[in-house]
């Protein structure tokens, strides 16, 4: 079955969607940019944008220290596992920066830094896993194995909350069905991050976070009313996900 596409954009399967940042100063740490939405495109079943990945991680960082940048609305759920995983099987230290948004799908790739910085004006968003599916022909046996899939993966998400923040496996499952928005210090606060960065570097706002934003229900108006007012510059809305066929459990 060829690569299903889960939100709509510019990329072509198999494409990269990060960006590497090789280290410019001495004591400086390459690092990956996630900027946008966590794949495009169904991870389920492919073996070859993984391994892209997975390549350019060890390009990158040969092994030493690589500091991971996050500006996400979330993405393709099964993509972020398996980048999750892959981080953790890495032997260098990873750092995961958050520097605007880290919402959804996103946060599973967050949780794989052996130390987890967040930018005070930064927010972290949790929620059940969903898939949301465009232009793609799903039959019985795909979609079944779509909810296998999600039922397993938020085991997985209360196993690594869980193991990160010490909080009662009751208390994140709720906070997983309520979509949960944490602030830099709320997400200190509760473990799900370890520090909180004053200043720094801008995110970039993007259209792929203005429709994420829309997409969810408890998003802080400073927020949305933030982004939103980009778009409005630029005379245009980010396109609504209206289209899509959406499978949440």
């Amino acid at each position: 079955m060829p690569p299903v596409r889960c939100f709509d954009g510019n990329t072509k399967p198999h494409e990269p969607f990060w960006q590497l940042r090789n280290a410019v100063d001495p004591g400086q740490e390459p690092e990956i940019e996630f900027y946008g939405y966590i794949s495009e495109y169904s991870w389920f079943g492919d073996e070859i944008t993984p391994k892209l990945f997975k390549d350019d991680l060890y390009k990158v960082g040969a092994g030493g220290p690589v500091t991971i940048r996050i500006n996400s609305g979330g993405g393709e759920v099964i993509a972020a596992s398996v980048i999750r995983a892959i981080l953790t099987d890495y032997p260098g230290k990873v750092t995961t920066r958050i520097d605007g948004l880290c919402a959804s799908a996103a946060v599973m790739v967050a949780m794989a830094g052996d130390e987890v910085r967040i930018q005070d004006s930064a927010y972290m968003m949790i929620h059940d896993p969903g898939y949301s599916m465009l232009w793609g022909w799903l039959d019985i046996s795909y979609l079944s194995g779509l909810v296998d899939q999600l039922k397993a993966i938020k085991v997985g998400m209360l196993d690594t909350y869980e193991s990160r923040t010490g909080l009662s496996r009751e208390r994140l499952s709720k906070m997983l069905t309520d979509e949960t928005w944490l602030s830099g210090s709320e997400a200190v606060k509760l473990g799900f991050a370890d520090m909180v960065i004053d200043g720094g570097k801008s995110a970039d706002k993007n259209e792929s976070i203005n429709n994420a934003l829309k997409s969810f229900v408890n998003a802080p108006p400073a927020l949305l009313n933030s982004y939103m007012r980009q778009a409005d510059s630029i005379g245009r809305e980010a396109k609504l996900l209206r289209d899509e066929i959406q499978i949440l459990i």
